[in-house]
């Protein structure tokens, strides 16, 4: 751990990193094994996100309305996500299940609630043969959330923690990009 070695965004750790991993071993001695490193190489499987995210689901949560939460679903996509925004969904009852959906309406809640993150405009989809939902393309959270400012009606003190937070982190927040118009399903083109 005390060498320096690239870290998965493909930075070298820095001084508060090693501040931290100092602080974590004066409090916990030997608890590098404990833990996620994203400096090691032999690591794999974690996903890469903004710090800014649980904004973004209180937003989403908000947004969806009463008896609609569909965060499950976009955390779950947001592990599928290998940094590039698109993910090819092979199998929608697997999604449905990674994200708690495992009644009998299990796919068409499912489905139902990727529509309204499409709706809301933190997802595009398109289908992909029999699968309604065969790929994904994850929206940039911060310019949703700044759309959703200029557009939607917030909770109050909403968008002044999150700029807050974007501030301490020093995440920019980037201007909306439009027109952010949800994305329907494509039907097959005529003549194929």
């Amino acid at each position: 751990m005390g060498t320096l070695r690239n870290l998965s965004a493909g930075r070298q750790k820095n001084k508060a990193d090693q501040k931290r991993e100092e602080q974590r071993n004066e409090i916990w001695p030997d608890s590098a094994a404990w833990i996620w490193d994203p400096s090691d190489a032999d690591v794999k499987g974690f996903a890469t996100m903004s710090r800014l995210m649980p904004w973004i689901t209180v937003l989403i949560r908000h947004l969806a309305g009463k008896g609609k939460d569909p965060t499950d679903i976009y955390w779950e996509l947001w592990c599928r996500d290998m940094g590039q925004g698109i993910i090819q969904i092979n199998d929608e009852q697997e999604c449905a299940f990674a994200s708690g959906y495992s009644s009998s309406r299990a796919l068409r809640t499912w489905r139902e609630h990727v529509q309204l993150l499409v709706n809301l405009h933190f997802l595009k989809v398109e289908r992909n043969g029999n699968r309604e939902v065969g790929f994904v393309l994850l929206m940039n959270p911060l310019a949703v959330a700044h759309w959703h400012h200029l557009h939607s009606k917030l909770p109050d003190g909403w968008w002044t923690s999150f700029n807050q937070r974007a501030l301490e982190i020093k995440a920019k927040i980037p201007l909306p990009f439009g027109p952010m118009t949800p994305s329907k399903p494509s039907s097959p083109k005529k003549g194929t």
